[in-house]
């Protein structure tokens, strides 16, 4: 959405520039009247469709969509999230969806589309790593009826985490 559609403030932008106190605030204000004039002036245009260097192209699985009448499955993922100081975190998740995209898609609302798009992916509950860690057996038995179409709800993503840190 272009400035002319929406001028309504972003209340948590303008918290966090507040809170860096009132000279970061005038740089900021600097910076947005030099911007005005550069396009004023025709020394700057808008950015084109997909030209913005800070716009990241989506993950192709992200953009893609499922075929409507294929089955739902039990799909599960697994990724690892290790950062020095910040210890190391597995993630592992099951869930019903009719393609690996798809499941991306809903992992993503939980950990993230870099973490998402780094997961290990598989359909059905053959061996998967960390499954026999973060699966039990009534859960196991669940996902097999999901996996079979019995009894299974609309949506439905299982999703656990383990964290240690060290340091």
């Amino acid at each position: 959405m272009s400035g002319e559609e929406n001028n309504e403030p972003i209340h948590a932008l303008a918290e966090h520039w507040a809170k860096k106190g009132p000279g970061e605030l005038e740089k900021v204000q600097a910076t947005l009247n030099l911007a005005r004039q550069l396009l004023a002036g025709g020394k700057a245009r808008p950015y084109a469709e997909g030209d913005n260097p800070f716009e990241l192209a989506p993950y192709p699985w992200e953009t893609s969509k499922p075929l409507a009448d294929a089955p739902r499955r039990i799909f599960l993922g697994t990724v690892s999230d290790l950062a020095t100081g910040q210890g190391h975190t597995v993630w592992f998740a099951a869930g019903l969806a009719r393609d690996e995209d798809e499941f991306r898609r809903q992992l993503t609302a939980r950990i993230g589309h870099t973490l998402a798009n780094g997961a290990e992916v598989n359909k059905g509950l053959g061996e998967f790593p960390f499954s026999q860690t973060f699966i039990s057996q009534p859960v196991r038995e669940t996902l097999q009826r999901f996996d079979g179409g019995e009894d299974a709800p609309a949506g439905f993503l299982y999703l656990a985490r383990w964290h240690e840190n060290r340091s």
